[in-house]
């Protein structure tokens, strides 16, 4: 639960210093965030009935265009994919892209904002 406590706060943190400068983006975050968030959940579901599962690939890509605040906690919560370790490097990997790109275009609107 510590665990899950902490993802939400660091998802909070983003996306308020992202608010705060671009709300725009924020709404979409969100909305992918709560996408994966749900796919995550299905996913898992889908696991346990042996279903057709949701490829790696979908979720990687909605976690790199912004969904990984989601994608974090759905893996916590629900413990999905967090027991493999070239998921959670993929997911890592894309997290971090997404963070450094949006600190880019952050930094990018301030400096024009002040000028």
């Amino acid at each position: 639960m510590k665990s899950l406590t902490f993802a939400l706060c660091i998802s909070s943190l983003f996306l308020s210093i992202t608010a705060a400068i671009l709300p725009k983006l924020v709404i979409a975050y969100l909305a992918l965030s709560a996408y994966v968030f749900l796919l995550y959940y299905l996913d898992k579901q889908r696991a346990r009935n042996h279903g057709r599962r949701i490829p790696e690939a979908k979720l990687h890509l909605i976690n790199l265009l912004g969904g990984w605040p989601g994608g974090y906690c759905g893996s916590l919560a629900f413990r999905h994919k967090n027991s493999k370790p070239e998921f959670v490097r993929t997911f890592r990997l894309t997290a971090a892209t997404n963070t450094v790109a949006t600190l880019l275009l952050l930094a990018d609107t301030l400096k024009h904002s002040n000028q």
